[in-house]
Formats: structure tokens, C-alpha cells, sequence
């Protein structure tokens, strides 16, 4: 017992000797006004606040509010500063990661002053939101605040900001409830801001209470922030999604949420995969059994650590990205002989015996799949950093003979490289590359894998003549933060940053006969290769290949076989083959009756046939087992629409709408619905919503434009496109720019 309250005593005689020492941020009000009463604050903040958005909308453009709907004095944020004297592990942890950094970090700085500067400080309040909450709700973000000194600038996302959210709405950038911070929350709900390190320490249950909410655990949680979109206020236009990572988490098999995923995988998390357990080093007072839950949020910020010389942080961000996240397959090969005749389909590669002679034409299909992500690759802002293939074909002695995907001597990537990445047009079609979002107008290109599914590039390229021996093909998934154009204009100057390889794989290729390998027990399965490429096939729009690459997969795997059934049934479903279909689903459910996502496609299939009845019995079958499969809610909304059965269909629409508030077609169907029932003023509020969320027709030509004018993009726009390759010379490539490195 002495032992115990001799620590507390010493934890708190440590913050008291930060507070002396002037380190403690806040041991003081800012200006005179910035501690007034809770009253009398929101007043002192209205003299000189800018309400462009409305009285009524303090925060606007954000989503973000408080449980008063007014502004919060920064004092009452505590600096992270004071978190440190009691979480000895975590906050060095945090002032590492991105969350720490997300205000002063150049490469968003130098963003948000552009906003200001060719706009006004009012509209990066759609930002601050999630930049630096404190800003926006103590009213900084203005012409003329009436404070200037600002210490939480350097805090970003602070502890006290993340653990001070009470609620959230599902609508992203800054969809959350801020309550007034409070150290203590005892038993009868009183909460106590100002609480000393002792009182702390005699009360952790009511520390707890104030700050450990079941909520912080919950994906809808990180969602608040990690679920963006451009709103009319910041743009003048319209509604423009930007990313939504929350909700391709709760449609992936990963939330457990939906029977649609072609893979079943065991319930994670934003917080079981970000915040991993790991070993406690400085007796964190939050330890338990030595171990600490990780606040790195280690992700796919590999620039911020580099920028900053964090080498603990870049040495779990780059081990993260490469532990098994994404998987690369040489899967197939395509042989055109020299001397004309039918092309070969040789799959999987190593697993066929098939001759190559010098002169063959060679087509390799690689195939990328996003194996341990609960969301798409790359998520969030695809339009400023990397993701791409390298590919390369070597001779025997590692000479390189062909390649795509690499970095140019002026740091820029190949512009013809497999990339994954989404394209922003201004209104004058030119691409906006600097991340300028509130002038884009047209996304002709967004391109991702999402979880669980797969994609395939092809190469194409001919056997050197006077080529000996073998070849070797690699193809790597690399991954960069971010685009060279980007992070030269942020920094003001030209610096090569991380690039991770994220996943390799290779194969050799003997100029003569080649025999089939024997099966790497430690290897990805056929079956399960077979099935990552009949999913990319299915995507691109490649449904008969499709189909019978899932065939080959239910013959090679029993357990699996009610699902290659399933998915065999939905490539033909995409070409009209239903009664094909029905059979392959029923033959599914004969083995395994309990298959909803078979269940589901049955009930499409029924209501195809007009079988309406038994339609709605399947889908109902699958949202009593799925409450929260959006796509089976709106199966039931539009069964229930065609029977005229209008409040069931409205409760199905406003289900979804729980979910995603910004869902697209359920608003369309909740004005459609309002109008037959003669609730004309809702109507009119759903027609609003919709008409601002809906695709703006009048863009396609600018989007035609923009792709007409960049072949290397508008290509990658086709479902379907091959990769020719040229010779390679080494003045193709920067030298010395090595795949990962760490800091000097």
C-alpha cells in the first residue's frame, strides 16, 4: 500500500515541477476573456466571429458540434503535456503519430494556408474539424479571434479531444458531439475539469467514466473523421464524396455485418487492428500485465515520420504495411508463339508444364488482392499518394531486360505504371494534383481495391532472340506518401521519400521446357488463387472467364465449394445466364443451407422471376441473421415500394439512412415515397438532399475531356487493358532510390 500511494505522490510531484518549469502549456488564460464562464465565453468569442454559415452553424462547414452547440474555452482542452506524467508509454507514443502532427505537419499546413489564402480561414473549419479540433470549438478559426496565442496548435488530436467525444452521427469530417472536457465524472454524473493529479489518482473509476466511453471502441468512432466528403459550403457546387473507409469497414466481412464479402474472416476493428497491444517500457500507469494499448495508430503515414526524424514511428509504419496487408501473385501467363498458332493459357504458372522459346510473345496476368485490410487499398486520399506494381523482367544474371513501375530520374513515377489512385478535374479540366479539393468538380478515375477482393495487371513483352538460359519475372506492390508533385510543393523542395514494398512475388522461366512445381504447403492454395483471380476477373468485367475460373475453385475446395457456387452464379447472373444460376445456388444451399450470402442471391434470382414473394422470404432471412446489410434493407425497401406497402418501405430506407445518413439512393427513395403519401414538405427536404448528393450529369464531358487529354490515365480507366512493355535502359530510372530505408 505505501508503495503504491508513494508513486502517486511522486507522479504528482513531477507535474508540479512541468508547471513550475514553465513546460505545462496551460499553466495560464491566453488573453484576458479566454476563462470567463461557460455563459459569458461563447459571448466573448461572437464579438468578432465570422457566422458566414449561419448563427445556428458555428462550426460549419464541418459536421462537427458541441453538447452545447457553442464554443468551448481552449483552456479547458488539457494539453497532452499533462496526459505524459501519468502515461509515461503512451504519450510518447502519440506525439509520434500522425494524430500529434495533424495541424503542424507541413504537408497539411501547406494545404489548409492555401485554402486560407485563396478563400477565407472561416472554410477550414470543414478541416479543423479533424486537424485540430480545439481551434474550431474555442472559435480561433476566424479574421479576427479575439485570442492569438495558440499552444494547442501543436497538440493536433489531442488526448483530451478524442476521449472528450460523446457522441457521433455517422456523416464524417467532424461528425461528432464534443462535451466539455472533464478530468473526473463521479458516480452521480458530476464532472470536474480542473482536477489535480492527486484527486486523479485517489478517483481512477471516475477518471475512467469521464474519459474511457464504450464509444472509443466502436468503428463508427474513428469513422467521425475518417469518412470525408466535400460539402456545397466549401466548394460552391455540390455534395462531392471523398472517402468513406468506416463504411467499407462495415460492408466487409471483417464488421461481420454482411453475408456479401467472398471471403469469411474473424470481427476486427478500427482499434484491434491500429491500436495492437504492445510492451509497456516506462511503467505506464495504464499498464496492464506489462502491456499498453499502442497510440502510434500506425497506418500509412510514412511521411510524417521522415519529415520529423521519427525513426520508432517509420519502423512500425513500413512493418505494418508489410506484414501480409496485400498479397501479389504471378498467377497466369498467355503464350503467343513466335511462329504464329493458337495462343496458351498456362495457370497457375508454376503449377503447369508448358515450353517458352525465344521470340514468344508473353502476356502475365499479376494478380494484387487486399487480404488483411477492412477497408479499401489505398484508403483515404488516393489522389496524392502512391500506390503502384512494380514489374520488372530480368535475365539470368539479373540484367534487367523489361520494366513498369518505376521511379524517374526526377523523382516522379512512370507514368505508365500499374498505379492505383484517384484523378481530381478543376472546373477548366485541368488536374488538380495539389489536393486543392474544395475546386474539384469531376473524379473521372478513382481506383482501389476493396477489401477482401482483387485485381489483375497484365504485361506484355517478347523473349529476347538472343536470349539463353531463363528469365526472371518480379512484380512488387509498392507504396509511396506522397505523389512527388504533392510533397515537392509542400516541403518547397525536391526530397525522395520512403517508398515500402509492400508485397513480391517472382517466377523463373527456362527458355525451353519448364515442369510444374510441386505445391508449397506453405504457400497460398490453388484453390484460393484461382478464386483471387476469378474476383478481379468478375470486377473487370470479365464474367465468362470468371465464371469458369470459380468452377476450377469449387473443385478444388470443399469447404469452400458453397461459396466458388455462389460466386460462380454471380458471374453469370452479369451476363443473363439466372436459370444457370438458380441451379449453381441451389446446389450451394444443398450444402449448406445456412449460406445466406446464397440465400441473398436466391432472393435475386426469385425477384428476377417475379417471384416476389419468395424473394422477400430470402431477403428477410438474410436481415434477421445481417440487421445491418444495407444491400439487404434496400432489397426490402424496393419489394415493399412495389406492393405499395409505403411505411414499411420508408422504415427499410430510414434504416440505411442510420447507417450512412448520405446514402444516395435512399434518399432518392425516401423523396419518391414522401411524395405518394403526401408529405410534401419532407419530399421537398429529400428531394434537396438528394439532388445535392446525386452525380452531377453535366460533368461527364469534363471527365471525357480530361481522359481524352491523359491516354496514361484514361487506359487504367478500361476494365480491361494490357501493359505493353519497351526495352528498359537504365536512363528510364532514378539510381539509388531504394525500395525502404530508414533514418540516418
Amino acid at each position: 500500500m505505501y508503495r503504491r500511494f508513494a508513486k502517486r505522490y511522486l507522479i504528482a510531484a513531477i507535474f508540479a515541477a512541468f508547471v513550475v518549469g514553465g513546460l505545462y502549456m496551460y499553466s495560464g488564460t491566453v488573453v484576458t476573456g479566454q476563462s470567463a464562464s461557460v455563459e459569458d465565453y461563447p459571448k466573448w468569442i461572437s464579438e468578432t466571429y465570422d457566422y458566414r454559415f449561419g448563427h445556428d452553424k458555428p462550426f460549419a462547414p464541418s459536421n462537427a458540434t458541441t453538447t452545447t452547440g457553442t464554443f468551448i474555452s481552449a483552456d479547458k482542452f488539457t494539453s497532452a503535456a499533462r496526459c505524459a506524467t501519468c502515461h509515461t508509454d503512451i504519450h510518447p507514443q502519440w506525439r509520434q503519430s500522425a494524430h500529434a502532427n495533424s495541424f503542424r505537419e507541413p504537408f497539411y499546413t501547406k494545404n489548409v494556408n492555401d485554402l486560407i489564402q485563396q478563400r477565407n480561414i472561416a472554410f477550414t473549419r470543414h478541416c479543423e474539424a479533424c486537424h485540430n479540433p480545439t481551434a474550431l470549438f474555442s472559435g480561433a478559426l476566424t479574421d479576427k479571434p479575439q485570442f492569438k496565442d495558440r499552444p494547442f496548435d501543436q497538440d493536433g488530436v489531442s488526448c483530451i479531444v478524442c476521449h472528450s467525444i460523446k457522441s457521433v452521427n455517422g456523416r464524417g469530417v467532424g461528425g461528432y458531439t464534443m462535451a466539455e472536457p472533464a478530468l473526473l465524472q463521479k458516480e452521480n454524473g458530476q464532472r470536474i475539469a480542473n482536477a489535480t493529479d492527486e484527486e486523479i489518482l485517489e478517483d481512477i473509476p471516475s477518471h475512467k467514466r469521464a474519459l474511457m466511453s464504450d464509444l472509443l471502441k466502436k468503428p463508427e468512432f474513428c469513422a467521425a473523421c475518417h469518412k470525408s466528403q466535400v460539402p456545397v459550403e466549401l466548394n460552391d457546387y455540390k455534395f462531392l464524396r471523398a472517402f468513406a473507409v468506416g463504411d467499407e469497414l462495415q460492408m466487409s466481412s471483417f464488421s461481420k455485418e454482411s453475408p456479401h464479402p467472398f471471403y469469411v474472416r474473424n470481427k476486427e476493428s478500427c482499434s484491434s487492428c491500429h491500436m495492437n497491444k504492445v510492451e509497456a517500457k516506462f511503467s505506464d500507469i495504464a499498464a496492464k500485465n506489462g502491456l499498453i494499448t499502442s497510440h502510434r495508430f500506425v497506418a500509412a503515414n510514412t511521411a510524417v515520420p521522415t519529415f520529423y526524424g521519427y525513426k520508432e514511428q517509420l519502423d512500425a509504419t513500413e512493418a505494418f504495411l508489410k506484414d501480409d496487408k496485400l498479397g501479389i501473385d504471378i498467377f497466369a501467363m498467355r503464350r503467343q508463339p513466335k511462329s504464329g498458332g493458337i495462343e496458351e493459357f498456362i495457370a497457375p504458372i508454376n503449377r503447369q508444364n508448358f515450353r517458352l522459346d525465344k521470340g514468344d510473345t508473353i502476356t502475365a496476368d499479376v494478380v494484387v488482392t487486399n487480404k488483411n485490410i477492412g477497408h479499401s487499398f489505398p484508403p483515404e486520399l488516393r489522389d496524392f499518394y502512391e500506390a503502384y506494381i512494380e514489374f520488372t523482367v530480368t535475365d539470368g544474371a539479373g540484367k534487367p531486360l523489361f520494366k513498369s513501375g518505376f521511379i524517374k530520374p526526377d523523382g516522379y513515377l512512370d507514368e505508365y505504371a500499374h498505379n492505383y489512385k484517384t484523378y481530381l478535374v478543376e472546373q477548366n479540366g485541368n488536374g488538380n494534383e495539389l489536393h486543392h479539393i474544395w475546386k474539384t468538380r469531376v473524379i473521372p478515375q478513382n481506383l482501389a481495391i476493396p477489401s477482401g477482393k482483387s485485381d489483375v495487371a497484365r504485361y506484355r513483352f517478347s523473349v529476347p532472340t538472343d536470349l539463353d538460359g531463363n528469365i526472371k519475372i518480379t512484380a512488387k506492390l509498392q507504396y509511396r506518401r506522397f505523389t512527388r508533385i504533392f510533397s515537392d510543393y509542400a516541403l518547397g523542395k525536391s526530397l525522395d521519400y520512403p517508398i515500402v514494398t509492400m508485397a513480391t512475388a517472382q517466377r523463373s522461366l527456362n527458355i525451353g521446357e519448364n515442369k510444374a512445381e510441386q505445391a508449397d504447403p506453405k504457400g497460398m492454395a490453388d484453390w484460393r488463387r484461382w478464386n483471387n483471380y476469378g474476383i478481379a476477373l468478375l470486377d473487370q468485367g470479365q464474367y465468362a472467364a470468371a465464371a469458369e475460373a470459380f468452377s476450377i475453385v469449387a473443385g478444388l475446395d470443399e469447404k469452400y465449394r458453397p461459396f466458388a457456387l455462389t460466386n460462380r452464379a454471380l458471374a453469370l447472373m452479369d451476363i443473363d445466364e439466372w436459370a444457370e444460376a438458380r441451379k449453381l445456388i441451389d446446389a450451394a444451399l444443398v450444402l449448406d443451407p445456412t449460406n445466406y450470402r446464397a440465400i441473398f442471391q436466391r432472393g435475386r434470382i426469385n425477384r428476377v422471376e417475379s417471384k416476389l414473394a419468395e424473394a422477400e422470404a430470402d431477403f428477410k432471412k438474410v436481415n434477421a441473421a445481417y440487421p445491418r446489410d444495407r444491400v439487404t434493407l434496400q432489397q426490402l425497401g424496393e419489394l415493399a415500394k412495389i406492393r405499395d406497402d409505403y411505411p414499411a418501405a420508408i422504415g427499410y430506407f430510414n434504416q440505411i439512412l442510420a447507417i450512412d445518413p448520405e446514402d444516395v439512393g435512399s434518399h432518392y427513395n425516401m423523396m419518391l415515397l414522401y411524395r405518394k403519401t403526401g408529405m410534401k414538405d419532407e419530399a421537398a427536404q429529400e428531394e434537396k438532399i438528394f439532388l445535392d448528393l446525386k452525380t452531377d450529369p453535366r460533368t461527364t464531358a469534363l471527365a471525357a475531356d480530361f481522359l481524352q487529354k491523359n491516354q496514361d490515365v484514361a487506359r487504367r480507366s478500361l476494365p480491361y487493358y494490357v501493359n505493353d512493355l519497351k526495352p528498359y535502359s537504365p536512363e528510364f530510372e532514378k539510381p539509388g532510390y531504394m525500395a525502404v530505408f530508414g533514418l540516418k
